[in-house]
């Protein structure tokens, strides 16, 4: 599937919160490779969605240590950094709009309990009211399947108000 999205977000492979900011230059253009190599090192995880033999989607989830970019917004709304985060979600253009994004983070929330849970952020993209907004684009996820899962907002991520942060307790199980 990844090969028949040319590679997801463009070529990026679903490493860039997996990227520090001192590794970005390091690994451009060779993220395929980076992303191989975090595989490999169990450095990367994700819960898939599969129908039959077939990925449909995924939703890459991990500490932050796995996936430290992106994290300097913490700084700026004054609150803990979570224990997991749930960063990309990637769903086939053939599969879109049934639910596969959800399922993968419902999977995702269900490998976090059962490696002794705590605190769940989300990265969901706002969707303007009324505006129309390719799925193509929701890398994220969306503010509704988050709030649907019991997860609450904490504020935007960065200066962009289109990047949300939203928070969840998993119970370990």
């Amino acid at each position: 599937m990844v090969e028949k999205h040319n590679g997801v977000w463009g070529g990026c492979w679903c490493t860039f919160f997996h990227l520090a900011p001192s590794e970005a230059k390091q690994w451009s253009g060779k993220h395929r490779e980076y992303k191989e190599k975090l595989v490999r090192a169990n450095r990367s995880h994700a819960a898939l969605v599969y129908d039959g033999p077939d990925v449909v989607g995924w939703c890459q989830f991990g500490p932050p240590v796995e996936l430290p970019g992106r994290m300097s917004g913490y700084g700026k709304m004054d609150v803990a950094p979570p224990d997991w985060r749930t960063t990309c979600f990637f769903v086939d253009r053939d599969h879109r709009r049934e639910g596969v994004a959800r399922a993968a983070l419902e999977g995702a929330l269900r490998f976090i309990g059962a490696k002794g849970g705590g605190t769940v952020d989300g990265y969901p993209i706002a969707i303007p009211r009324g505006k129309k907004y390719s799925s193509s684009f929701i890398w994220g996820g969306t503010e509704s399947m988050y709030l649907d899962l019991g997860f609450r907002p904490l504020g935007s991520l960065g200066t962009s108000k289109r990047v949300m942060v939203m928070r969840k307790v998993v119970r370990g199980r």
